[in-house]
């Protein structure tokens, strides 16, 4: 659903988009052929046709281009967004392209799409001719403080947060010059020439930061004061590492050069006037080397990738600010920020599209959030956009709130989960920059349940301060509500995420589950986890991902950390979903009931033999092969979808719908992160039964099927973990590579085959699970208060139904008789999901249907 690179156009055949003023994106080429994958925070650029290509854009209200004919300048990247609001009806569009100094284009075929008049006030983005007039002045440019400055000075004097930070920068004025060092040394004896260069980078990871993050804070410690003496230790501390080589190792990758490219900008345009003139031209030599260095490889290629996660993460911003600085003094600086800003208008929010959520897990979600608070300042300040109130900006509350709830483990998914299975420094202080812009108590009551539970975190000096004193007013009334007012299940379609809660205000004591299904499928740093489940208790982590992070593509993270086997999903004949875009899921269905709770997630197209370069060049750099025995191929499945239930009274029912071309081994796995699993004794050989001992309670799990199963239970790896790279926590703590516990069931091979499993949670003993029979493939058992029918042979039609009786509530998915309450039901839609639930006298009814997710509706990425 989302290409790596660019595949196709947007918008095309006629269809409807969710705005008056669509973005136009277009496959890129280098003039032959359309531009291939490269790797990940690369700073070269592969093919040097890529930066010689020319487009250009012709969009009318009529097929032959008479009518409202709009046409765009030349330009070098493949996205243009419209800053004009359309009129409603059909609009037609195509692109062209030649090489640089050629008068040849090629033209693409006309496309078509229609403008809603229900858009026709929306308030549309200003052309880049007036962000870049927005810029012209004096220094200082950056956040407008040639216009804001002195409204900045006084409004912070009595700031106590102001205060407290200016008695920090009197000591940072005190430390010693920085010299080029590693921040750490890191043993590389006996290791390969790739693991090599990967521990050199990491000696020197956040060398930029500790030695740029002084020049930026001396520099707002000068605007809140005009205190002279913050700004010239600045320019002392910037000329320093104005002199450090660009080519060396300690500034030298994309990470540590573009640190210090926003450091030299802070300095630059804050102390422009404390400059002589050949101090200036050092800074803007300095500045362009730096700034090009990221630049250049990005028009015709970084738009067109689905993310570049360095780019979006960091480097970004840091060009961004750097940019502004030197806007009227460095020639290219203005097609620089031209390119951001279309690229911010056409894209952003690049890993997600309008329901609030990421797609890579929290883990690596934080490493964007700086820039996702700057970066809205900043392009909102040029161009009186409020990016925070775009749609995906106010769902974000709410993902936050869903996926990490205050004082509870995370979703325990995607690279680096395991750095934050609680709520961290970066992510409270991302949550609370957010209330300065938004009006949620939602988000209010969060952020001050943060702020109780973790006062420690909060002393002023975090990356998120300016942003605050931007936005500071003397005496702010944040407005709360208890998340208890909220649904217990929120679908996040666009990322693939269903969040289920018994109780979302006290998540820290009961019960939480997640089902994954993403149309990113496994790109970036998010996993080959489709129809993957997570269950939290009491706040932490019972059954969720598995492994360590040691390095983005290490023989750990490719044989099992980022696939399939390291999650709670299903294998086929031991074989993995593949990694990369082309191994995605979706979330067809979600119902939030008051006793019962719903997610249904299809990945009937994440499995089968890795299609992506840019993956099997990552296993060819470390010489591994993605075959069968390494856990990859061809498995022939045609269908996965995954029905979860959570129950009340502490219960997690899956349901799972599987085919393939030919006859396979279905396993169905259960991961521990923090637990012990012990097996335990089934009545029958189609039944497989086990036990996970924690603390927190009983844990019982039994799993049914039409045919004998075999279940294995172990506490090792398919690839060892090695952090050979001496990866640190969130404290800068090495950490400790522990062995953690799995089980597999495993049916006899079979082409259509019905996974049953029912997960008890509780605080007090576990029931017994009672078959009341088995006829036909139907198995009907209950346990508590719930009794549930399901379909197991796989060459019947498929057919899930749980009713309560003390519960009052019935769900149903498939064709058997529906009795609730004394009463006949049928469902409106064959093959819908049907919950019915009394509230009091009156009958709570939800149906629901597949629902496509946007990027299936619109393809806006």
């Amino acid at each position: 659903m989302h290409s790596r690179v660019r595949e196709w156009p947007y918008p095309v055949n006629g269809i409807t988009v969710p705005t008056n003023a669509p973005a136009l994106l277009w496959p890129g080429t280098n003039g032959k052929e359309m531009v291939k994958p490269m790797e990940s925070g690369s700073t070269v650029t592969e093919d040097p046709n890529i930066g010689n290509v020319r487009y250009k854009v012709m969009l009318a209200s009529d097929k032959n281009f008479n009518n409202d004919l709009l046409s765009s300048s030349e330009q070098r990247w493949a996205v243009y967004p419209l800053h004009q609001a359309l009129k409603p009806g059909k609009w037609y569009w195509k692109y062209g392209y030649a090489l640089k100094g050629s008068n040849q284009w090629a033209w693409s075929a006309v496309y078509d799409f229609v403008v809603d008049a229900k858009y026709a006030n929306e308030k549309v983005s200003p052309p880049i001719s007036e962000v870049l007039k927005r810029n012209e002045g004096s220094h200082p440019l950056l956040w407008g403080m040639n216009r804001i400055g002195e409204d900045f000075y006084r409004n912070n004097l009595d700031n106590p947060e102001a205060k407290k930070f200016i008695v920090f920068a009197e000591k940072l004025m005190l430390a010693p010059l920085p010299t080029e060092k590693p921040q750490r040394i890191i043993d590389t004896t006996g290791k390969t020439p790739l693991e090599k260069k990967i521990i050199i980078e990491r000696m020197y990871h956040g060398f930029g930061d500790a030695v740029g993050n002084p020049v930026r804070n001396l520099c707002i410690a000068y605007q809140l004061t005009k205190d002279k003496r913050f700004i010239l230790d600045a320019k002392r501390r910037a000329l320093n590492i104005a002199n450090m080589n660009p080519d060396g190792l300690a500034t030298g990758d994309d990470f540590t050069s573009g640190a210090v490219l926003e450091a030299l900008g802070w300095f630059y345009d804050a102390g422009y006037d404390f400059l002589t003139l050949q101090e200036k031209e050092q800074f803007k030599n300095s500045i362009t080397i730096r700034a090009k260095r990221i630049y250049n490889h990005l028009p015709n290629r970084f738009e067109l990738h689905v993310s570049d996660n360095h780019v979006w993460q960091i480097t970004l911003r840091n060009l961004a600010i750097a940019t502004v600085a030197v806007i009227n003094d460095v020639p290219e600086a203005k097609e620089w920020l031209t390119y951001m800003y279309e690229v911010w208008s056409a894209r952003f929010p690049v890993l997600g599209t309008t329901d609030g959520g990421w797609h890579e897990g929290n883990g690596y979600f934080r490493v964007n959030f700086k820039s996702i608070i700057y970066l809205s300042q900043m392009f909102g300040d040029f161009s009186g956009v409020d990016y925070f109130k775009l749609p995906w900006m106010q769902n974000l509350p709410y993902y936050m709130l869903y996926t990490h709830p205050n004082g509870a483990a995370t979703t325990a998914i995607g690279d680096m989960w395991e750095n934050v299975p609680y709520i961290v420094k970066g992510e409270a202080w991302f949550a609370d920059a957010l209330t300065y812009r938004m009006n949620n108590p939602y988000l209010n009551d969060y952020v001050n349940g943060i702020k109780r539970d973790h006062p420690d975190y909060f002393h002023g000096t975090d990356d998120y301060l300016f942003f605050r004193l931007l936005n500071y007013k003397p005496k702010r009334e944040l407005p709360v509500s208890s998340p208890n007012q909220l649904p217990k299940t929120r679908k996040f379609a666009d990322v693939g995420v269903v969040a289920i809660h018994e109780n979302l205000a006290e998540a820290n004591k009961s019960i939480s589950s997640y089902l994954f299904s993403s149309p990113f499928g496994s790109s970036g740093h998010g996993h080959a986890s489709q129809n993957a489940f997570t269950i939290n208790f009491k706040g932490e982590v019972l059954f969720g991902g598995t492994g360590y992070y040691s390095n983005f593509s290490d023989k750990h993270n490719l044989l099992y950390y980022r696939t399939s086997k390291a999650y709670n999903t299903i294998l086929a004949d031991s074989l993995n979903q593949k990694i990369g875009e082309e191994g995605y899921g979706w979330i067809p269905r979600a119902i939030s009931g008051q006793r019962i709770q719903y997610a249904l997630g299809d990945a009937s197209n994440a499995y089968g033999e890795i299609k992506s370069d840019f993956w099997l060049n990552r296993f060819q750099q470390i010489n591994l092969t993605p075959n069968k025995a390494n856990g990859y191929g061809e498995s022939g499945v045609t269908l996965y979808r995954r029905h979860l239930l959570q129950l009340d009274g502490g219960y997690i029912i899956l349901y799972d719908e599987l085919e393939a071309n030919k006859p396979v081994k279905w396993t169905t796995q259960f991961h521990c992160p923090y637990y012990t699993i012990e097996g335990t004794n089934a009545a029958n050989a189609n039944q497989q039964n086990f036990t996970v001992k924690t603390d927190l309670g009983n844990v019982k799990a039994s799993v049914f099927a039409n045919t004998s199963l075999k279940m294995n239970i172990h506490n090792k790896f398919f690839e060892p973990a090695v952090n050979w790279n001496k990866v640190t926590n969130d404290e800068g703590q090495i950490k400790d590579f522990k062995d953690q516990w799995h089980a597999g069931i495993t049916s006899e091979a079979k082409q259509k085959f019905r996974y049953l499993t029912i997960i008890q949670v509780k605080n007090g003993k576990t029931e017994v699970i009672k078959t009341l029979s088995n006829k036909k493939g139907l198995t009907h058992i209950q346990v508590g208060d719930w009794d549930i029918q399901a379909q197991l042979d796989g060459e019947k039609t498929a057919a899930l139904q749980v009713l309560g009786k003390e519960a009052k509530s019935l769900f149903n998915y498939g064709n058997l008789p529906i009795l609730f309450q004394g009463k006949a039901y049928k469902s409106k839609i064959a093959g819908s999901s049907l919950l019915l639930e009394m509230e009091g006298s009156k009958l709570n009814k939800q149906e629901a249907i597949d629902e496509l997710p946007d990027v299936a509706k619109y393809d806006q990425n």
